[in-house]
């Protein structure tokens, strides 16, 4: 049998033989492959050469394929459709029919202030999607968790780090104070005595990390009084409801807080910087339209106000 050296093998020869089946003439298939016929019947014996058959016969109706040609055809027509699915790209991405996971590592602020919207969203517009939530990894497990794809996209305070790692700012963080109503506070900004008198719950911070409260604060030669501090920021309207402690939350999440545990929202005493929310994911999976189109609907819903309405005073 002849051994046919793929090494050597010239691919583009393969679309001249299905060509060559398909109209069973090589004047037919020059016309089509806008080739001359002296080409064609250049690229047929070399075919010829390199499989070790004749692929076609004449006949008076035209080529006649040989029984290697039949056996070949099915084949070749496959691996040319294959390779030219692959040079195309993915299919495109349709929503409404998608069946999958996606893998999100975040913390509970964008739990509780953007996925809710997420997912309300996808149940609508792509019911087939399962959003499913794990903690932010850190340090080379973070890399590890994108480029696997572990995770499609991380979403929190710091940008991550690593080749291929690509970090967006989401969006800008800005604090509003909390207190509960029946302080009955009329301005729309928290009076500063009184913010810097009662006590604070806050929420645990980093080691050898400070919150923009008290670096602004301490940059101002001030200092709060803490009353607790929480891992969570969905305990601290609670304890503030309980207590009338003061506690500082994002401002998207404000309303909802006070909606819900009696509280009252202002403004804060003094201008606190916004920080950025960052969404970080690895180059691998850009032209992966299904991942293009998540971090579209987060985007989305990082621009529109948490559940629960906007801020009151």
């Amino acid at each position: 049998m002849h051994k046919v050296n793929i090494a050597s093998f010239d691919l583009n020869l393969l679309s001249i033989f299905v060509m060559l089946w398909e109209t069973r003439s090589v004047t037919r298939a020059s016309d089509r492959l806008a080739l001359t016929q002296p080409a064609v019947s250049h690229a047929l014996r070399r075919l010829r050469d390199g499989v070790g058959d004749e692929l076609f016969v004449n006949a008076k109706g035209g080529l006649v394929p040989t029984a290697r040609s039949e056996a070949l055809i099915g084949p070749v027509r496959e691996a040319l459709e294959k390779i030219g699915l692959a040079l195309k790209g993915q299919e495109a991405f349709v929503p409404s029919l998608a069946v999958r996971q996606f893998n999100i590592a975040a913390g509970d602020l964008v739990e509780f202030s953007i996925v809710p919207q997420l997912v309300e969203h996808l149940g609508r517009e792509a019911p087939g999607i399962v959003v499913r939530m794990h903690p932010v990894p850190e340090g080379d497990l973070a890399l590890a968790q994108l480029a696997s794809g572990e995770v499609d996209t991380i979403i929190g305070g710091q940008p991550q780090k690593g080749m291929g790692v690509h970090n967006e700012t989401l969006a800008e963080i800005r604090l509003a104070t909390l207190v509960w109503k029946q302080e009955k506070l009329r301005s729309r900004r928290f009076p500063l005595d009184l913010y810097l008198d009662r006590p604070h719950v806050i929420i645990q911070m980093p080691p050898r990390q400070e919150s923009v409260v008290e670096q602004t604060l301490s940059s101002l030669g001030l200092q709060r009084s803490i009353g607790a501090v929480v891992q969570n920021f969905m305990a601290m309207p609670i304890i503030a409801a309980r207590t009338g402690y003061i506690c500082n939350v994002p401002s998207r999440m404000a309303g909802a807080f006070a909606e819900r545990f009696g509280l009252s929202v202002h403004e804060p005493p003094v201008d606190f910087a916004a920080t950025p929310l960052y969404m970080s994911w690895h180059k691998r999976f850009e032209a992966d339209p299904a991942h293009a189109w998540l971090m579209q609907q987060i985007r989305d819903m990082a621009q529109e106000p948490a559940a629960g309405g906007p801020p009151g005073k």
